[in-house]
């Protein structure tokens, strides 16, 4: 009943919306990725049978996602009309043009209902190439029974240091083999360990030119935090060779009592039918400093409108459908991922979503704190040398000093 009140409203607006624009498409063409694939099919199949014009969609997995979107960009948009932009990819999406900007299309009011920092990220030289479909972000997820059986209460772990000097106590009397599995492998090591954990201490990864500085400070006592881990045991040295999702499969298969992952992965944490832990998976805030209490990044999907698109008014109305506060709420529920619109994190609305999603509240708690990485065409390079940095330093092939002057050294190159 819910889902169908939602479509009801929501394209009774639509189908006045596409008559007073006099839409005369009969078919539109969109590239996104399968996760929330059930959403979108959904969405499509209404708004043909409310508008008559037919949404042709087409997947791109994650590991294929960049490479695909880049192809189509570099082509003009080979016959698309409507494309998936990551946050991470937006630079570099950006830079290679093809983008409308959107801001005609959407009144001050229909803008502001969106959250002033992804609304910002999706502005390319003062355009807005994109509409923000959904967020999320990293988030740190405990085992209540391991820290119960070594006698700790989870409010006393503000910062990481409180969080090592507690590890060894969870080891030996809990059956965790490892307190915490540092993700070091691409992609997971860049939101879901270093990068996060740099933020929510304090430090800095970039200055506001976008140099390095992640070699200095904050940034190297907390690889050299993690390498003492590593040292001591209580962090698995198999984090080397581990991405966010293998970390989530041991953190379910209990070998570890923490876990910083995504959105999606706290949720599977305590997913009954995937985690044997799930009845014990609790969510805290990700720890800080003596001089933050938290942080960490958080990310976003948008849709943008390709420049050659014959059928701009009904494409931009089919991701007005998508990006509604009533779909946004529909999309939390179904695809486990938090909404973009600013009343969907506080009041009745947010009430109803946590009814179909009980960790929702707590989850946005993070997410209002987080921050993006730095925003430019290059993030994906960076990451990679990030990774290969980490896991030098935690295999004891570099000292973290050593590990990130190598990186910041490699980052210039690329930026130059």
């Amino acid at each position: 009943m819910f889902k169908k009140t939602v479509m009801v409203l929501l394209l009774a607006g639509l189908l006045l919306g596409m008559v007073s624009l006099g839409v005369e498409a009969e078919s539109i063409r969109v590239l996104v990725r399968p996760d929330e694939g059930d959403v979108v099919q959904l969405y499509a199949s209404e708004f043909y049978e409310e508008t008559g014009i037919e949404v042709e969609v087409d997947f791109a997995g994650w590991d294929v996602v960049t490479d695909r979107i880049t192809s189509v960009l570099l082509d003009e948009g080979a016959g698309f009309d409507v494309i998936f932009l990551p946050s991470a990819d937006k630079a570099r999406f950006a830079e290679l043009g093809n983008f409308i900007n959107l801001s005609p299309w959407f009144t001050e009011l229909e803008q502001e209902l969106f959250l002033e920092a992804i609304f910002d990220h999706y502005h390319h030289e003062g355009e807005m190439i994109a509409v923000p479909w959904y967020s999320g972000g990293a988030h740190f997820v405990y085992n209540k029974a391991y820290l119960d059986a070594a006698g700790i209460d989870p409010d006393d772990i503000r910062t990481w240091e409180d969080l090592l000097s507690v590890s060894g106590d969870i080891v030996d009397n809990s059956p965790a083999e490892y307190a915490y599995i540092p993700s070091a492998q691409y992609p997971g090591n860049h939101y879901f360990n270093f990068y996060t954990m740099v933020i929510a201490m304090g430090g800095e990864m970039f200055d506001e030119d976008d140099n390095p500085v992640f070699n200095e400070g904050v940034a190297v006592e907390a690889l050299e935090l993690l390498v003492e881990g590593v040292e001591t045991g209580v962090f698995d040295s198999a984090g080397v060779s581990m991405d966010d999702y293998e970390t989530l499969r041991a953190f379910q298969a209990g070998i570890t009592a923490f876990m910083l992952n995504s959105t999606w992965s706290a949720n599977q944490a305590m997913n009954p039918e995937e985690s044997a832990v799930a009845d014990d998976a609790r969510i805290m805030m990700i720890p800080g400093s003596a001089d933050k209490d938290t942080g960490g990044l958080i990310y976003a999907g948008g849709f943008g409108v390709v420049e050659a698109s014959q059928n701009k008014d009904a494409a931009v109305e089919f991701i007005k459908l998508l990006t509604g506060t009533e779909a946004q709420m529909l999309h939390a529920i179904e695809g486990y991922n938090l909404s973009t619109h600013e009343r969907l994190f506080s009041g009745v609305r947010e009430r109803a979503i946590n009814k179909g999603w009980g960790q929702y509240g707590q989850l946005i708690q993070q997410v209002e704190v987080g921050e993006f990485a730095v925003d430019a065409g290059w993030l994906d390079d960076y990451r990679r040398i990030m990774a290969t940095a980490v896991q030098d330093a935690l295999a004891g092939a570099k000292t973290p000093q050593e590990a990130l002057d190598w990186a910041a050294d490699e980052v210039y190159q690329i930026i130059d």
